[in-house]
């Protein structure tokens, strides 16, 4: 078992090497991350999280989904107590307080978690990805809002946007008796399994667009990645080891909590004008870590 999820994790960080190799011989241009990242979002993504919840209502399902949402909670009850550890000790400035704790709290659970699932669990990772990354929609447009921006909230975010639709509608499907016809599963199928090497390409090209001071950042990056990257998921282990339940339960909220630091946190502090540089240095910074930190963390749950 080890052996072959440490081949499927190679193969998923191997693409990422591949996008960064393309972005580094000019392959993929100046516009790749901005067109691929769209065609995740509001395409592909949305058509994989449709298609594998398409599938006959099972009470089992429903149960593990259910339990999945709550340890949702946890997860991001680990990252914002972790968040606000860090930011009390270490008092950063009003343009930087709101980026380290967005770094720590939300992880890449999208381009990164979702492939990542989908590699170790098939379809059924993607369903309960999608189920529990219900939390990521919601909280990054209000505590993310807030922590940014001192509580500007966004309703129309919260209720509109393609990743909770998507849940919703598939979820809807799993509930009900409708079965999506086969020609709209296929479509579905099709596109939606274009995600994983998109993603991946992406995360390489935006690696390879990093400049080496981004690597050579402030020890406070290196603080939040650690607090990311290890810190988080070691906190939802802890927290979920003594409790019965099955092994998807317990692997995918230790995993997404050791996502690195999302692409949100640059574009939330652009948008709300904060330390824009420090937060796209610190996505950069964890991102690299994470392929590293992310293996070895995978072999290490996954049995």
């Amino acid at each position: 078992m080890t052996q072959i999820v440490l081949n499927q994790v190679l193969a998923i960080f191997l693409l990422t090497a591949f996008g960064f190799v393309l972005k580094k011989i000019n392959l993929l241009n100046d516009g790749f991350t901005k067109s691929s990242s769209d065609l995740i979002v509001y395409v592909t993504l949305p058509a994989m999280i449709i298609n594998s919840m398409d599938r006959e209502f099972s009470r089992d399902v429903a149960t593990t989904s259910l339990q999945v949402f709550l340890t949702g909670a946890i997860m991001y009850a680990c990252t914002i107590l972790l968040s606000f550890v860090l930011v009390w000790f270490r008092k950063f400035d009003e343009t930087q307080r709101g980026v380290y704790m967005y770094m720590v709290i939300f992880g890449n659970v999208g381009y990164l978690g979702y492939p990542v699932m989908n590699v170790l669990y098939g379809e059924m990772g993607i369903f309960y990805s999608a189920v529990f990354n219900i939390w990521f929609n919601i909280l990054t447009w209000t505590i993310g809002v807030s922590i940014m921006a001192r509580g500007k909230l966004n309703l129309r975010r919260i209720l509109i946007n393609p990743g909770l639709i998507s849940t919703l509608f598939g979820l809807f499907v799993f509930l009900t008796p409708l079965t999506l016809p086969t020609l709209v599963k296929s479509v579905l199928e099709n596109v939606g399994s274009m995600t994983t090497p998109l993603a991946m390409f992406l995360v390489g090209a935006f690696l390879a667009e990093a400049r080496m001071k981004d690597f050579v950042a402030d020890i406070d990056l290196y603080l939040a990645s650690v607090l990311k990257l290890v810190a988080a998921p070691l906190l939802v282990y802890l927290w979920l080891s003594p409790l019965h339940l099955p092994p998807i339960v317990k692997v995918l909220p230790i995993v997404m909590a050791g996502m690195p630091s999302g692409v949100n946190t640059a574009v939330f502090a652009r948008m709300f004008d904060k330390d824009y540089r420090l937060a796209a240095q610190g996505v950069v910074l964890s991102t690299a870590l994470s392929m590293i930190s992310l293996p070895v963390l995978i072999l290490t749950v996954v049995r």
